[in-house]
């Protein structure tokens, strides 16, 4: 029988061939990831192949330099296993995943009564898991991985594209069996039997908390968008978690609506917004609240996967080797990354640094258009390039959440002078830097010395949940009393969105 061998990361993997398929889908059930889900958009799924393979494709052509052609460079989405052949892949990066964050005091009982409870915060690009010890409520164990979905795709659209394709049940599964493991770890860590957990709190967008629950989340990809659920309901680990008792109890915690999830609920409670203070928490979706004197008024824009590293031609997850800061010095650019070694990529926030950085130097005019000296990309070292292309997929995203923030505004009857603090939630809002999200554009100006990094702040909303049934009852009325702002009907969106596609000056 001919046989694949696959190298993924150092890692050798033989793998039994039985007619031709897709590199993708061999390399799969060992992590490789396909940020596009395979529609042949991104070009971020390369691997060096060798042997008897089909031709180069034309997204092949399109997407893959004259050398990378040259040196047997492949996409995996593209390219088949027609016999056998050789396969090199880069590991998938292990992303730092923020975990952290404030969690005020718990008031109460726990909902789940006296003893550990378990919690998650499933993310599109990330899942952090918490272990809640009633002796130290104010110190969960914590442990963070890549959301085991990445191989069905980068951002929520094309995950539920997926669905349609394969159905619900594998996503499900993934990322069930991840927590299931992560807690399963955290238990073992603390020396935590089991038997001894009371309950599971999880949060998410509304997506996922619809993939965690094996519910068909097609009505969030099209007009009327109409989930299944909105949660705030009691599940059992049955199904779920092998780990746990199988009656132990999982509350799903509440969503707004289709684009305002649970996790910006839960971030709500952590933050403890007061009226005229912004949250902002920036993913594939850019989901913002307003705390107003009626309430919570929210909206989310579609900003795409660019924030989180994912859709630029050298992008990755915030991991050791990506570039994560760059400053202008002596008339070049200087990076940083992560872990302080070579890079090997750009995350989302040394990609919004990068690109102020531009702008200063003057690589980049008013328009995006990147200097034609660097037609190919501007290089940053060891092969890693930032593009024209990746300077477009950073202009609209900057661009949605920009002009959702001006519709919130306006819909309020403030400005930005009027907020007292902005609050920026994830890895991303930890480690961007608030001058350089400014000089793009992607915040105001004058909320540039009011920003606060919030942390996980979802994660830990999901903490206090699961240690007060106060808190459980906040959130829920969070959830019931905010507003959403329907971007799709904002006149003042559509015409911002417009505006905010240029780079204004350093000033303003």
């Amino acid at each position: 029988m001919k046989r694949i061998c696959a190298t993924l990361g150092g890692q050798r993997f033989e793998i039994p061939w039985e007619g031709p398929a897709l590199l993708s889908d061999l390399l799969a059930p060992h992590g490789f990831s396909l940020p596009c889900g395979g529609a042949h958009t991104c070009g971020a799924c390369r691997v060096t192949a060798y042997g008897e393979l089909s031709p180069l494709s034309a997204e092949e052509k399109r997407l893959l330099t004259t050398e990378e052609q040259l040196s047997n460079v492949r996409l995996a989405c593209c390219a088949r296993a027609l016999g056998s052949c050789t396969v090199h892949a880069l590991s998938p990066p292990r992303p730092r995943v923020r975990k952290g964050g404030t969690l005020p005091a718990a008031a109460g009982e726990s909902p789940f009564g006296r003893g550990h409870v378990l919690a998650a915060d499933i993310g599109t690009t990330t899942v952090a898991a918490y272990l809640c010890d009633p002796l130290r409520p104010d110190r969960p164990a914590a442990a963070g991985e890549l959301n085991a979905q990445a191989p069905f795709g980068a951002d929520v659209i094309t995950r539920i594209g997926k669905c349609a394709e394969i159905g619900v049940r594998p996503l499900r599964e993934a990322l069930a069996g991840q927590l299931d493991r992560l807690f399963a770890g955290l238990l073992r860590g603390r020396g935590v039997r089991p038997d001894r957990v009371r309950g599971v709190v999880l949060t998410g967008n509304t997506a996922m908390l619809h993939l965690f629950a094996g519910l068909d989340p097609a009505g969030l990809a099209a007009a009327p968008y109409t989930p299944q659920s909105l949660f705030g309901v009691l599940y059992n680990a049955r199904g779920y978690f092998p780990t746990l008792p199988p009656a132990a109890p999982v509350y799903l915690a509440p969503c707004v609506g289709a684009f305002v999830g649970a996790d910006t609920v839960c971030a709500l409670l952590a933050c403890r917004l007061e009226p005229r203070e912004l949250l902002l928490d920036v993913g594939t979706n850019g989901e913002l609240a307003l705390m107003t004197e009626e309430g919570a008024l929210c909206c989310s824009a579609a900003a795409g996967p660019a924030f989180e590293g994912a859709g630029l031609r050298c992008g990755m997850v915030a991991a050791d080797g990506a570039i994560c800061a760059a400053a202008v010095r002596d008339g070049g650019i200087v990076c940083r990354t992560i872990g302080g070694g070579p890079p090997r990529g750009v995350c989302g926030t040394g990609a919004v640094s990068l690109l102020a950085a531009l702008l200063e130097l003057g690589a980049v005019d008013e328009t995006g258009l990147l200097d034609e000296r660097w037609e190919e990309g501007f290089p940053l070292g060891g092969g890693v390039v930032f593009t024209q292309r990746d300077i477009r997929q950073l202009q609209l995203a900057k661009a949605a959440i920009a002009a959702a923030m001006d519709a919130l505004f306006d819909a309020a009857g403030l400005s930005p002078s009027d907020v007292k603090t902005l609050y920026i939630a994830g890895g991303f809002g930890s480690a961007i830097d608030p001058q350089a999200a400014a000089r793009v554009g992607l915040i105001p100006a004058a909320l540039a010395g009011r920003v606060s990094a919030a942390g996980n702040a979802a994660g830990m909303g999901a903490c206090m949940i699961a240690a007060s049934q106060r808190a459980l009852d906040d959130a829920e009325a969070l959830a019931r009393d905010a507003r959403v702002l329907d971007l799709t009907e904002s006149p003042v969106f559509r015409e911002r969105f417009v505006e905010e596609m240029m780079f204004g000056s350093p000033e303003g």
